[in-house]
């Protein structure tokens, strides 16, 4: 169940609409005022609702965010695009170690309100594309395997 919360989650980190500009325009949900104390200030506010959860990308301190809340408006989690370099060195050299040929496309650092930190990465060849979940102690694990 939780692969299928962070799967849908991702792909709506692909898929976001931006239909506010202010937090104050945000849409009525649960997790508004949540947002709006802990994200002062926050520019390009986007927002979609679906049945499981809320996602708000905005930009705050010149960063690119994602947060998602549930039903209820408990926080679920936040993300942020990085670059590879970006990545602890341990998930550096095992990436490269575990993927030769592969070339790192997108990398999020993933924070679960439950299980913490984590990253996932997509790694592609010329026949084949990854999104491995890898956590902070440098495990890594193929969490989807995508079309080319």
């Amino acid at each position: 169940m939780k692969k299928i919360v962070i799967a849908i989650m991702l792909f709506a980190t692909v898929t976001g609409t931006a239909f506010a500009t202010d937090p104050k325009d945000l849409p009525d949900f649960k997790g508004a005022k949540h947002f709006v104390e802990n994200f002062p200030g926050a520019t390009d506010v986007g927002c979609k609702i679906t049945g499981q959860f809320t996602k708000v990308d905005f930009t705050w301190k010149e960063l690119k965010l994602e947060v998602f809340y549930d039903t209820e408006g408990n926080l679920l989690a936040t993300c942020r695009r990085i670059s590879f370099n970006n990545l602890p060195l341990a998930l550096q050299i095992n990436v490269n170690k575990e993927y030769p040929g592969f070339v790192p496309t997108e990398v999020s650092e993933f924070n679960d309100a439950t299980d913490g930190l984590c990253y996932y990465v997509t790694v592609a060849d010329s026949q084949k594309t990854y999104l491995l979940h890898a956590s902070v102690n440098g495990t890594i694990s193929v969490f989807k395997k995508l079309k080319n």
